[in-house]
């Protein structure tokens, strides 16, 4: 079915959800409480990331509470992009939001955006988090690292920055035309410069369970979008070999020297801290080369971003 007919709901929410299971009930009530009172024409679509819980079956279960809600399910994990992914291929409305499952995106702010949405001030409107006092110090510290990271590598300024966003469906067709199977919806909406309005929230407690994101799930979304989004680590990769080549000619100047004047010969600390320090500084260009390598060799493969293992109600439409 084409999006832009006549039947497309105005609004399309995708919920992407992973061993949720606890607080879906909780969220989708809420949810629909909301969407009552905001709209008359809306879809909600839950994708089920590979959960290893009951999430599915929860999901199921609340199929006959809610016409407007579907489900999709992953034959396993392939990660919140790819979920963000299959959402936007089966959404038709004119205005779509994406938000997490777990309640810490409140639905109570979807007037809001909806309002911004429908006076034209906005294709995309950014929900950005007023604070995280919700979250742990680890959660914070990892946060902000990511945060520094992917502006000093990407120029991407991501500071309270979240998934929780509206995009018109202009927004989303053009999101659906990149070809790349690697990617990062969240610096993917920044870099297609359509209008977009912040809109600052406070981040509400978990409705149940806790954070799924690990240290080493968000350095691997770091490296993802770093290398997605800019070439500047191979720049400074770049700049290091020239410095080293500088320390080079350095030394040499310094050899000569001593070998013209005859002066005794150095101790061997200095040239120990030289090796050690260009060696690793190799093994790191080599990790970058890789990093870039792989998100090259992601791309030929050219495999499906996920396969979906089934869909509730069954579709009128084919998954695109």
């Amino acid at each position: 079915m084409n999006p832009t007919t006549p039947t497309a709901p105005e609004l399309s929410i995708i919920v992407p959800a992973f061993n949720e299971q606890e607080g879906l009930a909780a969220f989708l009530s809420q949810l629909f409480g909301v969407l009552a009172g905001c709209s008359d024409s809306y879809e909600v679509w839950v994708i089920d990331d590979g959960s290893r819980d009951a999430t599915w079956e929860k999901l199921r279960a609340e199929l006959a509470r809610y016409p407007q809600l579907h489900g999709l399910r992953f034959t396993r994990n392939f990660g919140k992009e790819a979920a963000i992914l299959a959402g936007l291929r089966q959404v038709r409305g004119r205005a779509v939001v994406v938000m997490d499952a777990d309640g810490q995106h409140p639905p109570a702010l979807l007037p809001q955006m909806l309002e911004l949405w429908r006076n034209g001030k906005a294709h995309i409107v950014a929900a950005q988090k007023a604070n995280r006092d919700t979250d742990t110090w680890f959660a914070r510290l990892n946060a902000r690292m990511f945060n520094g990271l992917m502006h000093a590598l990407t120029g991407l300024d991501l500071e309270g920055a979240s998934d929780f966003r509206l995009l018109d469906r202009r927004v989303v067709d053009a999101l659906l035309s990149f070809p790349e199977k690697v990617r990062f919806f969240r610096g993917m909406t920044v870099w297609t410069g359509f209008t977009t309005v912040p809109l600052a929230f406070d981040v509400a407690p978990r409705i149940a369970g806790t954070s799924q994101w690990s240290t080493g799930q968000l350095m691997r979304l770091a490296i993802t979008a770093i290398t997605s989004f800019s070439a500047k680590p191979l720049s400074i990769v770049f700049r290091l070999g020239l410095f080293g080549m500088l320390a080079a000619f350095l030394l040499l100047l310094q050899a000569m020297y001593s070998w013209i004047t005859h002066a005794a010969v150095s101790g061997w600390t200095s040239m120990t801290v030289i090796v050690l320090f260009f060696g690793s500084a190799n093994l790191l260009g080599i990790g970058v080369l890789g990093a870039y390598l792989a998100q090259i060799f992601d791309e030929i493969k050219r495999r499906p971003e996920f396969l979906v293992g089934e869909i509730v109600p069954p579709p009128a439409h084919s998954l695109r």
